[in-house]
């Protein structure tokens, strides 16, 4: 069995203002505590398997802000996992880090434990944006983690960007385009804001404090952006993924592609068997669960109608589309049987999906409006 680790480290020193994963304040002596406790869940998944049955192709460490992980609660983390599942020669290793949190000692100890594809949490060059995201980060700092990665030697990294921030105009976008190129990262994520309820950001907005760009120019952004990074060279391979040739994010793309993935820690999805499931999103409630040696899950009881839908969605996402016979060999019908028939007809018909072959993929057209015609796919 192949698969992927997403590993979730839920803890932050400081909380922005759009995020709405699970997390919670970070303190040394609590992470320490949560690393001992993922040892044990890793024990515990890991203990079910044949020794070499699962084999690891990719490990992300997502957050939360992994970069505030020891390296000695790292080292022991890696070394957990050897011991239970068998890493690939080639394996890609991701660990998000926040620009802030990384110094030379830090980055060093966690290439050396085996990190090869730090992935920075950059999102924009402005100062007031950052500030509205509640980004403790400046452009020093940007600007100093990329170079003591290229300094390290690391051959892969990656940043995150997002448009469509606050006050954001055609000419600041310019500007953060031509200051991305100077960092020349092989990959980039560049998503648009989305709003999530319960976040200070959404409070903000509906109080009329902040104010997000018209939709118009968001799609005029995401194609101005296409357009520059297809010209330096990338290559989008996902809505919102673009890579110099050979460093797509193999991890990522798993997920697109519908392959088996593992999931650790509070509030991470899995993926294994067929089966869907995702642990418990409350730390405490995962660590008692974890102590007294059972897994800390909760298994996916959606009908098989959500589940087609979402594979749609993630199929539609990618440039590759959604893999026609891939699709009947799981779910026993033909994508066409599962979406909205008149919807689908009509985004052939004005040019947005391309229906022919083995793949069903959206056009160069369809790609800035994948979510909104997804949306109306599946409805």
């Amino acid at each position: 069995m192949s698969l992927s680790l997403y590993i979730h480290f839920p803890f932050c020193t400081n909380l922005c203002h759009y995020c709405d994963f699970y997390k919670t304040s970070h303190t040394p002596v609590k992470a320490a505590e949560y690393i001992r406790v993922l040892a044990d869940e890793i024990a515990l998944v890991g203990g079910g398997l044949e020794r070499g049955s699962g084999r690891v192709e990719s490990i992300y460490i997502g957050g939360g802000t992994p970069s505030l992980l020891d390296p000695s609660d790292l080292e022991r983390l890696v070394s957990t996992i050897k011991k239970y599942f068998s890493l690939e020669s080639n394996l890609e290793f991701s660990l998000e880090i926040n620009p802030e949190s990384i110094d030379v000692d830090r980055l060093a100890a966690f290439q050396a434990l085996g990190v090869n594809r730090p992935v920075f949490g950059i999102q924009s060059f402005e100062p007031k944006a950052l500030k509205r995201l509640g980004r403790k980060h400046n452009l020093h700092d940007t600007y100093r983690a990329v170079y003591l990665t290229r300094a390290l030697g690391f051959a892969n990294f990656g940043v995150d960007m997002i448009f469509g921030l606050p006050g954001q105009t055609g000419q600041v976008l310019s500007r953060e385009l031509a200051q991305l190129a100077e960092l020349a990262p092989p990959h980039i994520s560049y998503y648009q804001l989305t709003v999530e309820k319960g976040t200070r950001l959404d409070e903000q907005i509906s109080a009329g404090k902040i104010k997000l760009p018209e939709s118009d120019l968001c799609a005029a952004m995401y194609r101005a952006i296409a357009e520059d990074l297809k010209l330096r060279g990338y290559t989008r391979y996902e809505v919102s993924s673009f890579a110099r040739p050979g460093f797509e994010c193999r991890h990522n793309l798993r997920y697109w592609e519908g392959g088996e993935y593992l999931g650790l820690g509070p509030s991470a999805h899995s993926y294994i068997g067929g089966q869907r499931f995702f642990n418990l999103s409350n730390l405490e409630k995962y660590i008692k669960a974890v102590r007294q040696g059972q897994r800390p899950v909760q298994f996916d009881t959606r009908d098989s109608q959500a589940r087609m839908a979402e594979t749609i969605m993630l199929g539609l996402r990618t440039l590759r589309g959604i893999d026609r016979r891939s699709f009947r060999k799981i779910y026993g019908r033909q994508v066409e049987e599962t979406v909205n028939q008149e919807i689908y007809r009509r985004m052939i018909e004005m040019g947005f999906i391309d229906p022919e072959g083995e793949h069903i993929r959206l056009t160069e057209a369809g790609l800035p409006l994948a979510d909104e015609i997804i949306r109306r796919l599946v409805e």
